[in-house]
């Protein structure tokens, strides 16, 4: 099921499966800025990613000296457990509460709350989560949207770059075949200082994955039309940005940690950007997409 959303300038939607952005159209253009899930290609809009980013090397992970799968990019993705929790003028959130299912993957107690939130030309997307548990909880935190290339009629794929806020020089730590992340850097074809070109042929060896960039924001732009839209991601200690290499979109993903490394010794609270959460404390993050 589809919720909806809207202000005087901006129409969303959001699918109950997996509380995911499905739709972001600018009223007065009628222009949907979000990538259709073509399943031929990829069949996902903006997933959710909790309580991993990517993958567990082997699939699985030791937590409290017992074995858990967890799935590729955590249980919200694809999750039909997320219930509709509220709705007022200018937000929506959904909830997903552990539960039995959740505790075979993942043994804490937690809610988790996602909420979307127009203001203006602004989607923010604001996630929360609770530790309702006796011990401490760890968990990784990331979004996954995945926006239209190219946003204009006429227009190729390398018409777009993403320029980001600041000049960069930062290498893609390097995905492998499994998922993981290996011990080498690949070079990235920065251009002016801080202009990343688009390409279909730039993620020919999965994402580009970044650690230290020296940007809090990056706006995607066609280079014959002008800016479409500014992602915020202050706060956010990582940065990938993704496509398939025959997919008309281009995913800007702010994360709190990573894949597992190649070389991961498989204890769940070693993992790199690994979050720690007391009992009966909340954890909040969120990110900002501005339509330009």
């Amino acid at each position: 099921m589809r919720y909806r959303l809207k202000n005087h300038l901006l129409r969303i939607e959001v699918e109950s499966k997996g509380a995911e952005l499905s739709s972001l159209v600018k009223i007065a253009t009628e222009m949907e800025y979000m990538w259709q899930a073509d399943p031929a290609i990829w069949g996902s809009h903006a997933p959710v990613l909790f309580p991993i980013i990517g993958v567990l090397k082997d699939g699985k992970t030791r937590i409290n000296g017992e074995e858990y799968h967890i799935p590729k990019h955590g249980m919200i993705r694809h999750n039909e457990d997320l219930e509709f929790y509220s709705q007022t003028e200018d937000r929506i959130t959904f909830r997903l509460k552990c539960n039995e299912e959740t505790q075979k993957h993942y043994p804490y107690d937690f809610e988790f709350l996602v909420t979307y939130r127009l203001r203006n030309e602004h989607v923010i997307v604001y996630h929360e989560i609770y530790n309702e548990d006796t011990q401490p909880i760890y968990f990784c935190l990331g979004g996954h949207p995945a926006f239209r290339v190219p946003a204009f009629q006429g227009e190729r794929y390398d018409d777009y770059q993403l320029r980001f806020e600041n000049d960069e020089d930062s290498e893609s730590h390097e995905v492998l075949a499994d998922g993981t992340i290996g011990p080498n850097t690949r070079p990235v074809p920065w251009k002016n200082g801080n202009i990343l070109p688009l390409s279909h042929e730039l993620f020919e060896k999965d994402a580009l994955v970044f650690k230290d960039l020296n940007s809090i924001s990056v706006v995607l732009e066609s280079v014959r039309r002008g800016p479409v839209l500014k992602m915020d991601y202050a706060g956010w200690t990582h940065l990938g940005i993704w496509a398939k290499p025959n997919g008309d979109f281009v995913c800007i993903e702010p994360w709190m940690g990573l894949s597992d490394p190649h070389d991961s010794d498989g204890e769940f609270i070693n993992k790199e950007g690994i979050i720690k959460l007391d009992p009966n404390c909340v954890y909040e993050m969120s990110y900002d997409i501005k339509i330009l």
